[in-house]
């Protein structure tokens, strides 16, 4: 079977959530990196947050990093562990969200924002993940597609909130969409329109072809209208 489906930016996420919560063998060491999407992954996992999983968002048309965020999640047979320090190895996984995607010789890339003057999760975990040979996924929705990268420092003189640089994944495993369709359904789906008003600012329509669309779309029915970010305190 054929089909063309139109997901919001709420369905993409608990789409792609859904697939690495199927994809990830919890029952290694996870580190969870904060992100909006990765809270989903939270979700889908049965782990409860409380406020808001984030770092850093764009919201209220500025470019925000949060003032308070709960501790990071480790996951150790699904789950929490405390940790003292950030000691991953080959064995762990680390799950890493992104700002940025895009398509490069036939291959996807993916870029993360940060305020931070050390890099934040990038410099100070992601570094550390690529460098021991840890798995690293890095989920990301067709919402965040540029058209090509741009390096970009926070060596800029004004900015709308926070002062950015876009540092560019150079190792792990990109997960979309059209990966997310493929694990939990067995279809094969390609990019075909984006965009929307009234709601659907930021959806992407996809063509799907397996013997299990309805499943797919019963879950894209499911999800669409359950958001699960809660609004908390940002510092601008």
């Amino acid at each position: 079977m054929r089909a063309q489906l139109i997901l919001n930016v709420n369905a993409q996420k608990h789409l792609i959530a859904k697939a690495v919560s199927e994809y990830v063998d919890f029952s290694k060491r996870v580190y969870i990196a904060y992100g909006s999407l990765n809270q989903y992954i939270l979700y889908h996992l049965g782990v409860d947050i409380e406020g808001l999983y984030v770092a850093g968002c764009f919201t209220n048309d500025r470019l925000n990093v949060t003032s308070s965020r709960p501790k990071p999640v480790v996951l150790q047979n699904g789950r929490i562990i405390n940790i003292e320090n950030f000691e991953i190895t080959k064995d762990d996984v680390f799950i890493k969200g992104a700002n940025a995607l895009w398509y490069e010789n036939g291959k996807k890339n993916a870029a993360v924002a940060a305020a931070d003057e050390n890099g934040g999760t990038f410099g100070n975990f992601y570094i550390k993940a690529a460098c021991r040979g840890s798995k690293v996924i890095i989920p990301v929705s067709h919402e965040k597609l540029i058209p090509f990268y741009v390096p970009s420092t926070q060596n800029v003189d004004i900015s709308m909130g926070s002062k950015i640089a876009m540092l560019r994944f150079f190792y792990g495993e990109i997960l979309t969409e059209i990966e997310a369709f493929k694990i939990l359904y067995g279809l094969e789906a390609k990019i075909i329109a984006a965009g929307g008003i009234f709601g659907n600012e930021g959806s992407v329509v996809l063509e799907v072809e397996g013997d299990k669309v309805d499943e797919a779309m019963n879950f894209i029915e499911q999800h669409k209208n359950l958001k699960i970010l809660k609004r908390s305190s940002f510092l601008y």
